[in-house]
């Protein structure tokens, strides 16, 4: 599961006094208590809930060899606690949230021939009780891997057993997909109170759900300077980025997207000429307005027309709604 969003960052502007000009000839009169004091420092971030109990469930089917389950949650709780997202329980256990971990796997080895892959498949779920408390984590996430290796069988002397073929092992497996998946959540945290250059970073790199977070964080943030980058992201050929980029462009309601969106794509995909016209009917303008228009006049397929016919509709009257409110007040 993708992980929970975070509240905006907003920043304030201070105004200009119109009497700054007697304020800078009467300055030297100001007592050191008049002065005005400087804002107060942001609030520490909440602790990290302690570790709690970590329920182990080997759901492995039944084999010769099966992971070691109390090695394994030994092993979990250490990488836990290197994460940064947990603390070790302290003597006020009984009043400090408390964070439960449970994981459950399967994992086997498979061979076949020469060949043989050491298989697992991890569920991992975190709670936090209180579940309310500042710094709570809650996330229900699964990963999977494949390790594979090679089933070296020597022939076996007359009065000599067949050598076992040396294999991965199980344990270290299983340990090393909850390891993925808590870094995972543990870059996803530090993304979401980072900083711009932190963000940008995530932006223009290869790719992957930190990209894909970024871009999120980037339009929940209202971050205006990252939009020339964004624009690129819509021409890309990952969809699941592309879609993520114009989601934020459309979290900061910028028009510049109108553009890119109708040079971007063809018109004969009707997929994605359904994401562009609703697309483009939010962000609103007289661009999109043309845009519209011309395609529900000219596209060769009716299907399209009435949807861009239906959507330009939709985008004036939210913008008749939109002038009626602004008259109001």
């Amino acid at each position: 599961m993708p992980p929970a969003s975070r509240p905006l960052a907003l920043s304030t502007l201070s105004t200009l006094s119109k009497l700054a000009t007697l304020a800078a000839l009467t300055g030297a009169l100001v007592t050191p208590a008049c002065r005005r004091r400087a804002a107060p420092p942001p609030p520490p971030p909440p602790a990290p809930p302690q570790l709690g109990t970590i329920a182990i469930e080997d759901q492995s089917p039944p084999s010769d060899e099966r992971p070691d389950a109390v090695a394994i949650e030994a092993e979990l709780r250490r990488v836990l606690l290197a994460s940064g997202l947990f603390a070790a329980a302290g003597a006020d256990a009984g009043a400090a949230p408390t964070a439960r971990a449970r994981v459950a796997f399967a994992a086997e080895c498979v061979e076949e021939g020469a060949k043989g892959e050491a298989r697992a498949q991890v569920r991992l779920r975190i709670d936090t009780r209180p579940s309310e408390a500042q710094g709570a984590l809650a996330f229900d996430l699964q990963g999977q891997g494949v390790e594979p290796y090679a089933v070296a069988v020597k022939k076996a002397r007359a009065a000599e057993p067949a050598a076992k073929p040396p294999r991965p092992s199980l344990s270290a497996l299983v340990v090393r997909i909850t390891r993925d998946l808590v870094e995972g959540v543990g870059a996803r945290r530090r993304l979401q109170d980072g900083s711009p250059t932190a963000l940008h970073a995530a932006l223009v790199a290869d790719g992957g759900e930190l990209r894909e977070e970024a871009i999120r964080i980037v339009g929940e943030r209202g971050l205006r300077d990252e939009v020339p980058t964004l624009l690129k992201l819509l021409g890309t050929d990952d969809e699941t980025v592309r879609d993520a980029a114009l989601g934020a462009l459309i979290a900061m309601r910028d028009r510049r997207a109108v553009r890119e969106l109708t040079q971007s794509r063809s018109l004969r995909d009707r997929r994605e000429m359904r994401k562009i016209i609703e697309a483009i009917s939010i962000l609103g303008g007289q661009e999109a307005d043309e845009y519209l228009s011309f395609v529900a006049a000219t596209h060769d397929d009716d299907e399209m027309r009435t949807e861009a016919a239906a959507a330009r509709a939709r985008m004036q009257r939210r913008s008749a709604s939109d002038a009626g409110t602004a008259e109001g007040l």
